[in-house]
Parts: structure tokens; sequence; C-alpha cells
């Protein structure tokens, strides 16, 4: 992997060309999107993140942490699906955030916030019942070891970290398991993988599918 992908970390990024309106239907709730060029999926709600969606099995309530929200899909249809939920979203690039407040306005989410920190810099000692992404590839390992490194103080005992990645991408379950002990493979969709780590995982969880 090269260097950060600059429309995801950049601290000052150009300013937006074009704005997109993005819908999406996803477990019976129609939700809206505004976007713009310099993040990441500018017009369409990108299959991974569905993917992600689709594989979650969340607590009835509790918080869930969004980490690199982008313009904010994942977090807000947590939120929109779980109303008792409380659901924080974090991203480093200032326009994002300011695309997820839009959108949280514009969805009527009154569960969910966002915050402008680079990875969990400004989340103190907040802990989480769930932690859940889909990770810039190509911001490297250099920012996505950290990130999964740092779910593991920022989870509640039996929490879980739970990031999609395309097929093929070894090295970050790898990384999951020598943070957590365990991890597992919960979905597999169109060349997309769903990974799960538990914080004191029940049963004896393993690696499962990464080559498949």
């Amino acid at each position: 992997m090269g260097q950060r992908a600059s429309h995801y970390y950049d601290t000052k990024p150009a300013q937006p060309k074009r704005r997109f309106l993005i819908k999406l239907n996803i477990r019976g709730q129609f939700l809206e999107f505004a976007s713009s060029s310099g993040v990441f999926s500018k017009d369409k709600v990108d299959l991974g993140t569905i993917v992600l969606i689709d594989s979650l099995e969340l607590p009835d309530s509790g918080e869930v942490l969004d980490m690199g929200c982008g313009y904010g899909a994942i977090g807000i249809a947590i939120a929109k699906l779980y109303p008792a939920i409380k659901v924080t979203m974090v991203d480093v690039n200032p326009a994002a955030v300011k695309l997820v407040r839009e959108n949280i306005e514009r969805n009527d989410v009154k569960n969910a916030e966002v915050l402008h920190s680079d990875l969990y810099s400004l989340l103190g000692g907040r802990s989480f019942d769930a932690i859940v992404s889909n990770p810039p590839l190509a911001a490297g390992y250099k920012t996505i070891f950290p990130m999964i490194e740092g779910a593991f103080g920022h989870l509640r005992e039996g929490g879980f970290l739970q990031i999609v990645l395309r097929k093929g991408v070894n090295a970050i379950p790898r990384k999951m398991e020598d943070v957590f002990q365990n991890v597992t493979t919960v979905s597999k969709k169109s060349g997309y993988r769903v990974f799960r780590s538990f914080k004191n995982a029940p049963g004896n969880a393993k690696i499962r599918d990464q080559h498949d």
C-alpha cells in the first residue's frame, strides 16, 4: 500500500467542485446523502459499505463508532435502523464532516453525532459496544493498523470491531487477530469480506476464509 489517500486525509482539501445526491434503500430504510468531489465514493454508496451494513448484528441499545465515516452512509444507516443506539462518526477530512452534519439533518437522525478527528484523537476515554469501518485501503497499513490497535482500548468488554475489505487483503484480518486474539469472517459477497474481532471473544474464534 502506498501513501495516504489525499481525498481522505488532507487536512485542507480542495474546495468541492461538484455536488451529488445519493439515494439508498437498505433494510427498508430510504436514505439520502449529499456528497461532493473530494470524498470517497462521491457519487454512489460503494458495494463494500452496503455489504458491511447488511452484515451487522447490533444490540437494541448501546453505542457504535463509525471510524472514517466519509459522508456518513454507514453511521446514518445504523442510526436509522437502530434508533436506540447512539452513533458517533469520525473523519479526518473536514469536508466529509461537514457533509455528515448535513446528512444527519437530511435524514432526520436524532441519535448520531460527527467529530472531526484523526482516528481516536478526540475520543479521549470513550468506549463503544461496536466499532465499524470501511477502511480506505489507499491510506495504507500505517493508517489502518493504528485504527485496529486503537479499537481495542475503545471497545467495552464483549464489544467488537467489524470491517469490510476486498477479497485478497489478508494482512488486515491477521492484524485483527494479533490485536484481539480472534477474527472471523461474518460475510462474503461480490468480492468483499467482512471481518469481526471481539474484545474477549466468546468461544475460540479463528481466522477463516482469508485465502478463498
